[in-house]
C-alpha cells in the first residue's frame, strides 16, 4: 500500500513568531510535508479562494510545489509538528486539508511521534511506516467542519463518560458533570456528534466491550458488567443489534484464545 513511500526525512515542531509576517516553505520535488496544529490558529485558502481559519487538530497534507501553511493573526500564531516524508510521484493520498475528529488522540500520537524521532528511530524504516499510514488513517477517517470546535462542556460530558462507562450513567449526571441542562446537553451533542448522548454512551459501551471480548480474559458477565450494561440479557440485545452478531460469536472471531 506504501510502496511510493522512501523514507522519513524529519519530524520536527515550530510556533509562530507573534506579530510577525511568514514565507512560505514548498515542498520539494518527491516530499510530502505534513503540518498538524496544535495550538492558535493559521489562515488557508482552499481551490475556491476562500481564506478558512483552521485552529487545533487541523492536518494539511502538502506535495511537491505547494505552499507551506504560514498565514495567520498576529496575536493568535499558531504552532505546528512538522513530518517530511520522502516519497515517489504519485496521486495524493488525501484531501490537501483534513481536520480528524479524534483530535486529542492524534495530537497525542504526534507528541509520542516526535518525542520517538528524537530519542533515536530517525532511521527505522517500520516506524516510518507507522508515523505515516497512522496520518493517513486518521486522515481518511471521520472529520469535523473548519471552525468546529467541541465546547467545555462537551469535552467534560466525554470525558466523564469514558471513565465511567462501568457505571449506569444518567443524562441528569452527565449534565450536572459537565454544568449544563439535560435539554442543553442532547443539542450540543446532536450539533458537534450528530447523535444522541444515548447513542454515544451506547457506542462508548460497544467498542469497550468489543476490546475486552477480543481480549478473552473476562467472561461476557463480567464484560457486560464492566461496560455498563444493567444485565446480560440488554448487554446481548444491544451488541446483537449493533454488531449482527452474539458476544461470544464476536470472542471465537477475534480472540487469539478458542473461547466456546
Amino acid at each position: 500500500m506504501f510502496s511510493h513511500l522512501r523514507k522519513m526525512y524529519m519530524i520536527g515542531f515550530f510556533k509562530a513568531p507573534a506579530n510577525e509576517k511568514l514565507k512560505p516553505g514548498k515542498a520539494q520535488p518527491n516530499m510530502e510535508y505534513l503540518e498538524l496544529v496544535s495550538g492558535g490558529h493559521t489562515l488557508f485558502s482552499g481551490p475556491d479562494g476562500k481564506n478558512t481559519l483552521y485552529g487545533r487538530g487541523s492536518l494539511f497534507w502538502h506535495r511537491e510545489g505547494e505552499h507551506t501553511i504560514h498565514r495567520y493573526h498576529g496575536d493568535d500564531p499558531y504552532s505546528c509538528y512538522v513530518f517530511k516524508f520522502e516519497v515517489e510521484k504519485g496521486k495524493r493520498p488525501c484531501p490537501r486539508v483534513t481536520i480528524p475528529q479524534q483530535t486529542e488522540q492524534l495530537l497525542a500520537f504526534a507528541e509520542d511521534a516526535f518525542r520517538r524521532y528524537h530519542a533515536g528511530e530517525q532511521n527505522n524504516p517500520l516506524f516510518c511506516a507507522m508515523v505515516y499510514s497512522t496520518l493517513l488513517w486518521y486522515a481518511k477517517g471521520p472529520q469535523r467542519n473548519p471552525g468546529e470546535h467541541y465546547p467545555d462542556s462537551l469535552k467534560l460530558a466525554l470525558d466523564f463518560m469514558e471513565n465511567h462507562l462501568d457505571s449506569n450513567l444518567h443524562l441528569d449526571e452527565i449534565s450536572e458533570v459537565a454544568g449544563i441542562s439535560q435539554p442543553y446537553l442532547f443539542s450540543i451533542f446532536k450539533r458537534y456528534l450528530k447523535v444522541s448522548p444515548h447513542q454515544y454512551l451506547l457506542s462508548l459501551r460497544i467498542s469497550r466491550a468489543k476490546q475486552l471480548l477480543a481480549a478473552g480474559e473476562a467472561t461476557i458477565k463480567e464484560v457486560a458488567s464492566d461496560c455498563g450494561f444493567e444485565s446480560l440479557e440488554v448487554f446481548y440485545r444491544q451488541f446483537m443489534k449493533q454488531e449482527g452478531s452474539t458476544p461470544a460469536a464476536y470472542r471465537k472471531r477475534f480472540s487469539p484464545l478458542d473461547m466456546n
